[in-house]
């Protein structure tokens, strides 16, 4: 199984977009979003604009064997620009359990090397433990979990510092 990175071109948008609706849904477990009367779940689209104005974002795609996967969405971290953030992440449910998220962040964190955060939400467990154990595979035990607002939202922060591997 091959996992690549390929950065999304503004003409590609359309598919990040479409593919952030099923991001939504398995989110809705813990922020508890609904649809709306056409049976999808709306968003602002045009949070992904920044994407493809500002150099200090990087939209990704990750396939699987040539297959979309899912997709990384890197930023330097608005309040601390020293620092990247994952400010959203996706693996299909096929892929899940795999390693696919795992080897996708090892990519990221070898293309950025430097202060490195994950942002997880205090309900989802399952997810700070897949971020606890992807950040392991890059750094052994040198990373730590906080909790701090990230504007107005509780959440736990994975840091680190990647060097590459």
């Amino acid at each position: 199984m091959e996992v690549k990175l390929i950065e999304i071109k503004e003409q590609e948008r359309k598919v990040l977009e479409n593919l952030f609706s099923y991001y939504i849904y398995d989110m809705t477990e813990y922020i508890k979003w609904s649809p709306n009367n056409e049976g999808k779940f709306s968003y602002d689209s045009s949070q992904f604009d920044v994407y493809w104005e500002r150099e200090d974002h990087i939209p990704y795609f990750i396939y699987v064997d040539a297959e979309l996967a899912g997709f990384a969405l890197v930023r330097r971290y608005p309040s601390d620009l020293s620092t990247y953030d994952i400010e959203q992440f996706f693996v299909l449910r096929k892929f899940k359990g795999q390693g696919v998220g795992k080897e996708a962040l090892a990519q990221v964190a070898t293309v950025f090397t430097g202060k490195w955060q994950i942002r997880v939400l205090l309900e989802n467990s399952g997810a700070l433990y897949f971020w606890k154990s992807a950040v392991s595979r890059i750094v052994g035990d040198k990373f730590r979990v906080t909790k701090a607002n990230d504007v107005d939202l509780l959440m736990f922060f994975i840091h680190f510092e990647s060097n590459g591997y």
